[in-house]
């Protein structure tokens, strides 16, 4: 491709709170982690200790000449008990948002990143019918709180529970099931992966417009929007009509809702092919990445362009990453990701930003920290810092050379 992207457009990268930051001790993931036996691999512990580390960090994103990082505002630490709102997490985050901007690089905030306060899951989580009001309350204080924030992500992958569901409830023995009940004091189906896809339609979409309404009211300028996880969709003969449900099932109806907002947060890693028979996977032939998905970094493009053929919102690349050891891979992926990206905007999609998943190596939920994404490892009992050569290439595409 030629020609430059245009001049304001978003090159960075991304984390989540409770994957980086460490000891997040009043969450219901922090309590699902250490229940005997755990859905979880291993607990999160220290994690990446970005808590602590933030300024370091956010110097290696000034660094590399991005422009834009998007991180979690952490609802446990701010409201660890319900009603009592810590000024000293806010100021926290205020702090990270300031370090951001004394650098030149655009806040980008998520509100709600996979993890909530123990007291919510007590609640029923997303199905506690006054979720939307509590969410629309947290949304209003964060960014009250915190000064300079470009854009405003409500809730992370609203749709990933209703994809996901079958593959997260079939890893769950009836004694993990057991005990994550017990510690959480409340269903399994209280914690967003294991949320009821009835919930998402009805609650998850009625908090998501709570909190834009509150974000609006409180910063009218702040763009705001919700991130969606949508694979690339495509089909072997014979399964065209199971592709384009899923699409119709799992994308569409939350597209819909974000013709309302100010952008729409985009997060593909893959393609799913649909077969003949119903079942999806692998496209024949293709090489899978540590996670079991299709190394494909063209899906990125592929999902731009078929949302700007139907839906006119812009596009933000929240999340888009190669996981694997191999950082060479890494590298390639990202330049061939890029691209798409941009042929995607030739023709016509309205992508605004492309965010990197993730600046760290990090805790990878369920599956722990044996997988890797990030452009920056975290190595030993110190968490060394070790910017990876692939982070020279999204570098090298955020200044123009690669352009």
């Amino acid at each position: 491709m030629t020609g430059r992207l245009p001049p304001r457009f978003l090159w960075g990268t991304a984390t989540a709170a409770h994957q980086v930051e460490g000891n997040n001790v009043h969450s219901d993931c922090w309590a699902l982690e250490h229940a005997q036996p755990s859905l979880f691999l291993e607990p999160s512990g220290d994690a990446a200790d970005h808590y602590h580390r933030y300024a370091e960090d956010i110097a290696i994103v000034a660094g590399l000449g991005l422009n834009a990082y998007r991180f979690s505002v952490e609802w446990a630490r701010v409201e660890p008990e319900r009603g009592h709102v810590s000024e000293a997490a806010l100021d926290h985050y205020r702090r990270m948002a300031d370090a951001c901007l004394s650098r030149g690089i655009a806040p980008v905030v998520t509100l709600h990143h996979f993890t909530q306060p123990r007291w919510l899951a007590r609640l029923g989580g997303l199905a506690a019918p006054e979720f939307p009001q509590l969410f629309a309350e947290q949304a209003a204080r964060v960014v009250r709180a915190l000064d300079g924030i470009a854009l405003v992500c409500t809730i992370n992958e609203l749709n990933l529970p209703a994809i996901a569901a079958p593959y997260f409830r079939g890893r769950a023995t009836a004694e993990q099931r057991a005990a994550a009940e017990r510690v959480l004091g409340a269903p399994l189906s209280a914690f967003f992966l294991h949320v009821d896809e009835e919930v998402i339609f009805g609650n998850g979409l009625a908090a998501h417009r709570a909190a834009r309404a509150a974000v609006r009211a409180e910063r009218p300028g702040v763009a705001v929007g919700m991130t969606l996880a949508i694979s690339e969709e495509d089909a072997e003969p014979g399964g065209e009509a199971f592709r384009d449900r899923r699409r119709e099932t799992y994308y569409a109806p939350f597209l819909d809702a974000a013709r309302e907002d100010d952008f729409v947060g985009v997060q593909t890693y893959s393609r799913m092919t649909s077969r003949a028979d119903g079942s999806v996977g692998l496209y024949p032939g293709s090489v899978a990445t540590t996670m079991g998905w299709e190394d494909r970094p063209e899906a990125i493009g592929a999902v731009c362009e078929w949302i700007a053929g139907r839906w006119d919102v812009p596009i933000i690349v929240t999340e888009n990453g190669y996981v694997g050891g191999d950082d060479a891979r890494r590298g390639i992926f990202i330049a061939a990701a890029v691209a798409g990206v941009r042929r995607a905007m030739a023709g016509g999609a309205d992508v605004r930003g492309y965010l990197y998943w993730s600046l760290l190596d990090n805790f990878e939920w369920m599956l722990g920290y044996g997988q890797r994404f990030g452009l920056v490892s975290v190595e030993g009992p110190r968490r060394e810092r070790r910017v990876k050569a692939s982070a020279a290439v999204l570098a090298a595409l955020a200044a123009g050379e690669g352009a």
